[in-house]
């Protein structure tokens, strides 16, 4: 994925390491695409293997483990803001991204290295090619990213798998032909070319356009009570997983998503909001009233959300979960910055791609 990421970020090492410490790069470039490593050797006093990690977005700082053993461990990224550098540089830890910026030390008897670059811009992010898309297009490309080594047979597969027409699902399939997102042809299948890509500016498409029409609602909720002595009535607080629980039971349309679900994967923060697809918000709500008190809240225990339209619940899980991609791309739309963050991990983690 991230091939010639890692040769551009190696091509910088050389320029702003290697070269300045007097050392000579030794054999080919070993590049892991699956892990996204790349391994560096050169020769300093002594045979050095420099390990180099690529990542999205670098959110922490912990050092990778390379399946082979490194005498330096780098992090890499597109851009990695100077805060971060800094933060990196307080820790000691070798990182370097695409535009430069670069924290290098190495310590080793008499040879002492140090270089760092913290002051260069992130680069200018490419346009994003809104013609390929459209709302429907969602169908099909949450149907690609969710098939088995990303390819769908025929297009009246696809049109199984997503309920859109075959006349839609030719023209969406065109025009992300054209733009050189998948292949296909009368003896082939429907195959994604670059998975990441694909889902990268789909979200960026969907944040952007999709987004703003999906009606997003937080709810503070408490359970109806009655005192059995006096018989006055009282309020409760109850846990968001009731409300889901008669969700879940009531309507087909229905999917857990965002922070909850992603926590299969990592336990990034404790927080206890449960956000959930609906199919319609108003009824839902209609629905949860029949048992709870819903209070509209800034700080809500239960968030509901109306997609904009069903291509959201494709292929949920038998849990009830939303499909990893549609979980994603809630992480990247939600309110609370740290699951904005988390969509980086889930990505890595569940996604892959």
């Amino acid at each position: 994925m991230h091939k010639d990421k890692l040769k551009h970020v190696a091509m910088l090492i050389n320029e702003k390491v290697i070269q300045k410490a007097g050392w000579g790069v030794m054999e080919e470039l070993e590049i892991n695409e699956k892990q996204n490593e790349l391994i560096l050797k050169v020769q300093s006093k002594k045979k050095l293997k420099i390990g180099i990690r690529y990542k999205r977005m670098i959110t922490g700082i912990a050092l990778p483990n390379f399946q082979q053993a490194v005498d330096i461990k780098m992090l890499a990224a597109q851009h990695i803001p100077k805060t971060m550098m800094a933060r990196l540089k307080n820790e000691e830890i070798n990182a370097i991204d695409e535009t430069g910026n670069l924290y290098f030390s190495y310590k080793n008897g008499k040879e002492n290295l140090l270089f760092y670059e913290f002051e260069n811009k992130p680069p200018k992010k490419r346009p994003v090619r809104n013609r390929v898309f459209s709302p429907k297009a969602g169908f099909v490309v949450m149907a690609l990213l969710n098939a088995k080594d990303f390819q769908v047979q025929t297009m009246r597969e696809l049109q199984a798998k997503t309920g859109v027409s075959l006349s839609g699902i030719f023209s969406i399939c065109k025009t992300m032909q054209e733009n050189f997102l998948i292949e296909y042809s009368y003896s082939k299948p429907i195959r994604v070319l670059n998975p990441g890509q694909l889902l990268d500016e789909w979200a960026a498409y969907s944040l952007q356009f999709l987004t703003p029409k999906t009606e997003r609602e937080g709810y503070q909720i408490h359970r109806k009570a009655e005192d059995a002595e006096t018989g006055e009535k009282n309020l409760a607080p109850a846990p968001w997983q009731e409300a889901a629980k008669l969700l879940f039971q009531k309507f087909e349309s229905v999917a857990l998503t965002g922070v909850q679900s992603a926590q299969s994967v990592s336990k990034f923060y404790s927080i206890d909001v449960g956000e959930v697809l609906v199919g319609s918000l108003k009824l839902a709500e209609t629905e949860l009233r029949q048992q709870f008190v819903m209070t509209k809240s800034n700080k809500p225990d239960l968030v509901l959300i109306e997609p904009y339209n069903g291509s959201a619940f494709l292929e949920t899980t038998e849990q009830r979960t939303a499909n990893p991609v549609q979980i994603y791309l809630d992480l990247l739309a939600s309110d609370d910055p740290r699951a904005n963050e988390f969509a980086d991990i889930y990505r890595e983690k569940a996604l892959g791609y």
